[in-house]
């Protein structure tokens, strides 16, 4: 110990807690010692070249702060960043345990520092009312100020790097966002940059006011003045305005929350975890946060995975209509009866379901249906540009037709590309079967990988979508054509020509380099209703990697899949909230455990995940974590599925709502009742998969 120490802590993995004398008074130092020897393992730039090895430190250490600027409480509206008064600051150590206490005001607070026994670093700060009298409309919190400007910060489901590829014209978090605990999935923040991390997690304890509701408290990003991480006790801020929040899709409102008040002598208490380390690139810090096991939620399990699947194939018999599966129930205003190809219709995937139904069961009669439903689109999709279809077809006027996007017609990438791979594994499962495919099958999806080939765009990658003519829709390079890859690979398992196997390697290698190489860009563009990352633009390239290490072996794709499951995994909730009194969620004790929120723009629950090639790819890896949490996920997802008429709003059994909302972001502790068809398609193909694989 130097000179200037004043105090330290380490724990046997190598982290180490200093207290240092400083010019403005105490400061606190994170260190991290390699105890394999003075180097760490050589680095890799994302798949190229190895790195010369940085030793621990080399930089300087992982965090430097005063601790009078770890500390903050204010008084009032709106909240404000107050350090503590430099001079009250005092440290000592109790039992291996770092105690900080400060003046704030009329607060008081004490900082206690400790090692738990596996490496992490528990912090527990208590606020202290102090004067004779009541002191209103306290905001408090813990401070991490960072020693860098220019961080990739990871705020589980909300913020990944700034949300580069949000549209700039939409209100989506960026930089300046303090959320509530529960709009996070992992509720913590990852800041990482020249090498190295820092995780701050927080213990979400609910405060049920006198009114029923529940307050949490939150987390985020601020500028005072430079990048720092910040734990407050439930105050709120949207670009970096304080009392802001994000209520609904690309709109805020004004709304102070997370304020208390405090009687003389009453306190406040916060627990917090710190994590710190290496990590190379510095976009992959997210992975540090979906393996770090601090949560022990296990989720809901109301339903078996017979049940799951009884139900929802209740649901298809009952959008059966004609040719094909209805988009909607067939009872909504403003909806025509008709058939929606990939995205939110997925009548492609609902056959496949009835197809694996049927051979399960010796029901012949709903193989037959699935061939119907696979001709009739292949028949009648057909535009004048060769491998490009349409996507929806309205049953009482007879015609078919495509999306539209801005006002003009489109053919999405995913939806399209979604399809044909569904189209595929439909025409492989019956040739499994022994039964005849129809040759115009084959070609079909030949045609459209070819056309998807074809139409790359200049930096090699598929356009977002198509006009009428086949032509990109927009030179944005986005993430949304992934779902291609899989139809390339359908081709070359469904003709064995390799030149689709080479094609898919390489598509996939181009957006690799584009997003997760680094992930300084993340997977975007994937849905039609949003305009920024989201789950389902890494979904695609997640079960592409799968899919080409199990047909090549090689580790790489491997790799690229494990690191897009953590990224997916960022998005899925690993605890559960509690819910305001006489809401839908707390009668029904919702767990959202276990359930994967949507994107930035989005902040609420659905059932689009790839959850049975999750538990799959873990199996084959035998990494049994992700198996675990695929059923967890699974499970989860049983809420909200209408078991007898009347059941959440339905009268169908089977029927579920699309959306779930968790937070603040429209109706926190409720489900809508939309419901289209891929509520019913989605958990009802992974649990017949899942099923099938146990």
């Amino acid at each position: 110990m130097t000179a200037d120490v004043l105090m330290a802590a380490e724990e046997p993995g190598g982290k180490i807690v200093e207290v240092v004398a400083g010019a403005g008074g105490p400061e606190l130092l994170l260190r991290r010692r390699d105890t394999y020897g003075p180097e760490l393992p050589r680095r890799r730039d994302a798949d190229g070249p190895e790195l010369p090895p940085r030793r621990h430190d080399e930089d300087g250490p992982h965090l430097r702060a005063p601790l009078s600027g770890m500390l903050t409480a204010s008084t009032g509206r709106p909240w404000r960043i107050e350090p503590a008064f430099g001079d009250s600051v005092r440290v000592r150590t109790a039992g291996g345990t770092v105690v900080v206490t400060a003046g704030l005001g009329p607060l008081s607070a004490r900082l206690e520092l400790a090692f738990t026994s596996g490496g992490l670093l528990t912090l527990t700060t208590t606020w202290r009312n102090d004067a004779e009298h009541e002191v209103t409309d306290v905001a408090a919190g813990l401070l991490l100020p960072l020693p860098t400007t220019d961080a990739h910060v990871t705020m589980p489901g909300v913020l990944y790097n700034g949300n580069p590829s949000s549209d700039p014209r939409r209100k989506v978090p960026r930089e300046g966002f303090v959320g509530e605990e529960h709009r996070l999935p992992i509720p913590a923040v990852n800041a990482a940059w020249d090498g190295r991390y820092l995780s701050l997690f927080a213990h979400p304890a609910p405060a049920r006011l006198g009114d029923g509701t529940v307050a949490y408290g939150s987390l985020g990003v601020v500028r005072s003045p430079g990048l720092t991480v910040a734990a407050m006790t439930g105050v709120i801020a949207f670009d970096g305005e304080p009392d802001v929040c994000y209520v609904s899709k690309a709109e805020v409102a004004d709304r102070p929350v997370g304020y208390r008040d405090l009687a003389p002598g009453e306190t406040i208490t916060t627990r917090h975890t710190l994590d710190w380390g290496s990590v190379e690139p510095r976009g992959l810090g997210f992975t540090t946060l979906v393996h770090t096991d601090l949560y022990r939620d296990k989720g809901a399990r109301p339903l078996s995975r017979d049940e799951i699947v009884r139900l929802k194939t209740n649901a298809m018999d009952a959008r059966r209509a004609g040719d094909g599966y209805l988009a909607y129930d067939g009872a909504r205003p403003g909806k025509p009866r008709s058939y929606l190809y990939g995205w939110t219709g997925q009548c492609m995937k609902l056959a496949r379901c009835d197809a694996d139904l049927g051979l399960a069961r010796a029901e012949p009669e709903r193989v037959e249906r699935a061939r119907r439903a696979a001709a009739f689109y292949v028949e009648g999709s057909r535009t004048s540009v060769r491998g490009l279809r349409q996507g929806r077809y309205l049953l009482d006027e007879d015609r078919w037709e495509a999306f539209r996007k801005d006002g003009a017609a489109f053919v999405s990438s995913r939806a399209h590309g979604e399809t044909v791979a569904d189209l595929a594994e439909l025409a492989l499962r019956l040739r499994e079967a022994g039964l005849p495919v129809p040759p115009d099958w084959e070609e079909a999806v030949e045609d459209a990988a070819a056309f998807f080939w074809r139409t790359r765009l200049p930096e090699g990658v598929v356009p977002l979508g198509w006009t009428p003519d086949g032509d990109p829709f927009t030179p944005m390079v986005t993430a949304a054509g992934v779902a291609c890859v899989q139809a390339l690979l359908g081709a070359y398992r469904l003709g064995g020509e390799k030149v689709w196997l080479r094609r898919a390697e390489e598509l996939l290698g181009r957006y690799h380099r584009l997003y997760a190489a680094t992930f300084e860009r993340p997977f975007a563009h994937a849905t039609l209703d949003a305009s920024g990352e989201d789950k389902e633009a890494g979904m695609y390239y997640f079960q592409a990697a799968f899919e080409l290490y199990r047909l090549t072996g090689r580790e790489t794709y491997a790799r690229w899949a494990r690191t897009a499951a953590d990224w997916l995994l960022t998005f899925v909730y690993v605890w559960s909230p509690e819910f305001d009194a006489g809401s839908t969620f707390e009668r029904r004790g919702f767990q959202a455990c276990g359930w994967p929120a949507v994107s930035v723009q989005n902040h609420h629950l659905d059932v689009f995940f790839p959850t049975s090639e999750l538990m799959e790819f873990g199996l084959m890896t035998g990494e049994t974590r992700y198996a675990e949490r695929a059923g967890t996920i699974l499970h989860a997802m049983g809420q909200g599925i209408c078991t007898e008429p009347g059941d959440w709003g339905f009268d169908v059994p089977g029927e579920q709502g699309e959306g779930f909302f968790q937070t603040n972001w429209q109706r926190k502790g409720e489900a809508n009742t939309w419901n289209p068809s891929w509520v019913i398609a989605l958990p009802l193909h992974h649990a017949l998969r899942m099923r099938k694989v146990s």
